[in-house]
């Protein structure tokens, strides 16, 4: 009896002391949920800052369908079918189309030709992965091998709340951080990604700026090049 109750003893404490930072695939997976005629609706907000053109401003409403999905070696490819219009006006225009690949261990986003490493499952709070790594953009960090030119991608908070501007929150969310670099001489490019918990990205923020780094300007942060974007989710269904 004696012994009977050690190993009761032994399993409670191997199970009850598991990391709740750390969700199973088939949680993961839900926190960018797809199925054909699910649609999500989003705000976007955007700036771009040049030399030549100066600076431009746009608010566009953004609309992003699954319209087909095909399945080959067990993993699952879906379509997503981009949509834009401005401020104003009803119908939609079409913008282009993505896919989403989803394998065992990837969530996978082709943005146009060029795919990126969205999530790698199974998520865990400070799990990172080279965003990177199935494209030749390369990106500003060591490389878990050694080398240089990833795009460091970390879980910076899961299972967490998380309150959109405006005043909508979700109980269950996990961000991704895609960048974080912020040199106040040469440039700050930070980007981040916000998904909940059966709905999917519900925040996107982009700040990539470059500064000024000759003569006076230097430390300044005088911006000659930049791109700023805020997408959140105003509408989604079909899931």
């Amino acid at each position: 009896m004696l012994r009977a109750n050690w190993v009761i003893l032994l399993f409670v404490l191997l199970f009850g002391c598991q990391s709740k930072d750390i969700l199973p695939k088939t949680s993961s997976v839900d926190y960018y949920p797809l199925r054909v005629g699910a649609y999500w609706e989003y705000d976007v907000v955007e700036t771009t800052i040049s030399q030549v053109e100066g600076q431009t401003n746009s608010i566009y409403a953004l609309r992003v369908n699954v319209s087909d999905s095909s399945t080959l070696n067990g993993e699952t490819t879906y379509i997503l079918q981009r949509w834009r219009r401005d401020p104003g006006t009803t119908p939609w225009i079409a913008l282009d189309t993505w896919s989403v690949r989803l394998t065992t261990f990837q969530l996978i986003q082709q943005e146009g030709n060029v795919p990126f490493v969205k999530l790698q499952f199974p998520l865990s709070e400070g799990k990172t992965w080279n965003g990177n790594v199935l494209n030749n953009l390369g990106g500003p960090d060591s490389c878990e091998d050694g080398s240089v030119n990833c795009d460091t991608f970390v879980v910076s908070s899961l299972a967490k709340p998380f309150e959109l501007p405006g005043g909508l929150s979700y109980d269950n969310s996990v961000t991704i951080l895609e960048n974080n670099e912020d040199d106040p001489i040469v440039m700050k490019d930070v980007r981040l990604s916000v998904y909940a918990i059966a709905i999917g990205l519900v925040y996107r923020e982009v700040s990539h700026l470059e500064y000024c780094t000759i003569g006076d300007c230097i430390g300044q942060k005088i911006v000659e090049n930049g791109f700023l974007q805020k997408q959140t989710l105003t509408a989604n269904g079909g899931l």
